[in-house]
């Protein structure tokens, strides 16, 4: 039986500090194609926005762990409720959560929050998989 490339969950951004920018670790695609970012937040008027970025010359170490080449980083564009082609989706509210579906030929792909005011806390959570 074939088996098929997946990535199952991985947290990329664990309590990240909402008063600054955040950018969350990379993950390579490699054979995967489509993959999702989810987001959740809490807080006291966190606003910003959401992005993803893809790289292709982006390069570990043998060790797996650290950026042999940190990479040319491109921020991509997206579906937004399914109809709007943006390359940015809003964070607004206390509390929240969102999600930027994606498909992609790139070799890594992660995720940036860029602030706009206010504080608060962030999870993002990536998982892929082949169509």
């Amino acid at each position: 039986m074939a088996t098929r490339p997946v990535l199952p969950q991985e947290p990329v951004i664990v309590n990240g500090d909402m008063s600054g920018n955040l950018t969350s670790i990379p993950t390579i695609l490699n054979q995967l194609t489509v993959g999702c970012y989810t987001y959740s937040w809490s807080g006291t008027a966190p606003i910003g926005a959401v992005s993803i970025q893809i790289s292709n010359d982006y390069e570990l170490n043998p060790d797996g762990r650290t950026a042999k080449n940190p990479g040319t980083w491109t921020t991509a564009f997206f579906t937004l409720n399914g109809s709007t082609v943006v390359n940015s989706a809003p964070i607004t509210g206390n509390s929240g959560e969102g999600a930027i579906e994606f498909s992609s030929g790139a070799w890594a792909i992660r995720t940036v929050y860029t602030a706009t005011s206010g504080v608060g806390s962030l999870q993002a959570i990536f998982n892929g998989k082949v169509t």
